[in-house]
């Protein structure tokens, strides 16, 4: 009596050849928007391209791609790389790979993952990825850090994930010099920090439109008139904060990691306020500027020996 064969599933898929294209991922794309542009030049969907090369793929995309992620196994991320034929894929796209314990990591699969929004990619510069994507698409999301958000060459600012847009900010020239004292900020081991603590005082003054509100709604005027509403009745106010309060952002960030222990709080406001390019800063109450002093005031930071 013959031996029955074994079942097809269990049968080694073949490795896929290698693609016409060449495509890189652009620094920090999320693996769906680089499956989606990968795609695109082939006139395919990214689940037919997945499928075409041998990787199952599990789930279905959100309402937009920056609002899902797809986890590509270690075997899929190999299928892909030999297909693109593009060094070191697996550790630009491998932020997606199954946890240990998933049934199916040995396997090439691949899974659709809705995200959060305070995780969610945001929108690249749409200059550069026309010219990443030969042209065919200026749509593309990638996990921009703080000091990631403008494009310097073409002046595009990532708006937040929530915006899924982003900002033509040749109207506002001063965030330039900003985003270079940003890349500088971020080599100091206390900029983090500096920086959490300035991006709370600053969006809290423009909610409540204190100290800056003036030279902030000139800024967010300007910013209106060089882009098209925001999608879904957002407000122009909350949609601009971001960028129209950058270069004060930065600039305080840069104060509260420079300023000495042991002044007076009448002197430290004295140079906040020149920091920021005002007269004088006088703050209210439960200004939250008052709880950095107060939080420095009591973790000292230690003397150098």
């Amino acid at each position: 009596m013959n031996t029955p064969a074994a079942p097809f599933t269990n049968v080694p898929r073949p490795t896929p050849p290698a693609g016409a294209l060449r495509v890189r991922p652009l620094p920090d794309e999320s693996a769906a928007s680089y499956l989606h542009r990968l795609a695109s030049l082939y006139r395919v969907e990214s689940r037919q391209l997945c499928e075409g090369i041998g990787i199952t793929v599990h789930g279905r995309p959100g309402s937009t791609l920056g609002g899902a992620e797809i986890s590509l196994s270690p075997a899929a991320l190999h299928r892909l790389t030999v297909f693109t034929r593009v060094p070191g894929l697996q550790l630009a796209l491998g932020k997606g790979v199954p946890e240990p314990g998933v049934p199916d990591a040995g396997q090439p699969t691949a899974r659709w993952q809705l995200l959060e929004p305070t995780r969610q990619p945001t929108r690249t510069c749409p200059r550069c990825t026309l010219h990443h994507s030969r042209g065919t698409t200026s749509q593309a999301w990638a996990y921009h850090r703080a000091h990631q958000r403008l494009c310097p060459q073409h002046l595009w600012w990532a708006a937040s994930p929530t915006d899924q847009a982003s900002l033509d900010a040749r109207a506002l020239p001063e965030l330039v010099p900003a985003h270079h004292a940003h890349q500088r900020l971020t080599r100091r081991p206390d900029a983090t920090a500096a920086y959490q603590w300035a991006t709370a005082i600053t969006t809290r003054w423009y909610d409540h439109q204190q100290h800056l509100n003036r030279r902030w709604r000139a800024r967010l005027a300007r910013l209106a008139r060089t882009n098209p509403p925001p999608p879904g009745g957002t407000s122009w106010a909350l949609t601009g904060r971001d960028p129209v309060t950058y270069p004060e952002t930065i600039a305080l960030a840069r104060h509260l990691t420079q300023t000495p222990h042991g002044q007076t709080d009448r002197n430290f406001l004295d140079q906040t306020a020149h920091a920021l390019g005002l007269d004088r800063l006088v703050l209210p109450p439960g200004d939250l500027l008052w709880a950095w002093i107060h939080t420095k005031q009591e973790h000292p930071r230690p003397h150098c020996i």
